[in-house]
């Protein structure tokens, strides 16, 4: 009788924008999957809120697969292709690691062992998808700056204005200044002008005009709630 096949589960979600049950769900449909095959799991690794366009910073793909180079299991299973990566090159780097360690990538979905030309195939069309979102957000940002929106977050000296369409839709992008907080960026470039360096500058307003971060950017200062 031969022994049940060791499996290490892995799950990712994209970003903190994502619902983070997402990674409940994935190892809830892995454990059961691994169940229903008579497999022994292993171990399970997470990533959250991390891109799958990146490989290196990924901690938890970087423990699994450093666990394969130790034998310590012999299928790497993951829900869909796309929660191991939405990269081309990576996806073929990780699947040329299994392979040398001889084990076996699965998903959930796909019920069976991933050939090199399905992977191959499957991570085209999943950098495809990555590509267009990328161009829709870029595009996106483009449009809210075109018609004088902020298309990013808030900046320090600046608030929040709410208001909305003709449909009742919040609009998104509408700043006004914080008249407060205009002060002190009035206040610092003062100091600046009469010779004050940055460093003392930044850390003077930050005594004797409130909560300021002293970490200067390329931009002069950073607000600590854009931090």
């Amino acid at each position: 009788m031969h022994a049940p096949k060791r499996v290490v589960l892995y799950a990712r979600y994209s970003t903190d924008q994502q619902n983070p049950a997402s990674i409940e769900t994935q190892v809830d449909l892995g454990k059961d999957f691994v169940l229903r095959q008579g497999w022994y799991l292993a171990d399970t690794f997470v990533d959250a809120g991390v891109s799958g366009s990146s490989f290196e910073t990924r901690p938890g793909l970087q423990a699994a697969l450093a666990k394969s180079n130790a034998g310590a299991y012999d299928v790497f299973l993951c829900l869909t292709l796309d929660r191991l990566s939405r990269d081309l090159e990576h996806s073929a780097r990780i699947l040329k690691i299994l392979q040398f360690h001889d084990v076996e990538l699965w998903t959930v979905h796909g019920g069976a062992a991933v050939s090199s030309m399905e992977l191959g195939l499957r991570a085209v069309l999943s950098q495809e998808v990555l590509e267009q979102v990328r161009y829709r957000t870029r595009e996106g940002m483009k449009t809210v700056a075109k018609h004088g929106r902020v298309p990013g977050g808030i900046c320090y000296g600046y608030r929040i204005r709410r208001e909305f369409d003709e449909n009742g839709e919040p609009v998104r992008g509408l700043r006004s200044i914080d008249a407060d907080e205009a002060a002190t960026i009035i206040w610092i470039f003062e100091r600046y002008a009469e010779g004050l360096k940055s460093g003392k500058n930044c850390r003077r307003a930050q005594c004797t005009r409130g909560a300021w971060s002293a970490r200067p950017t390329m931009a002069g200062y950073r607000n600590p709630r854009s931090s």
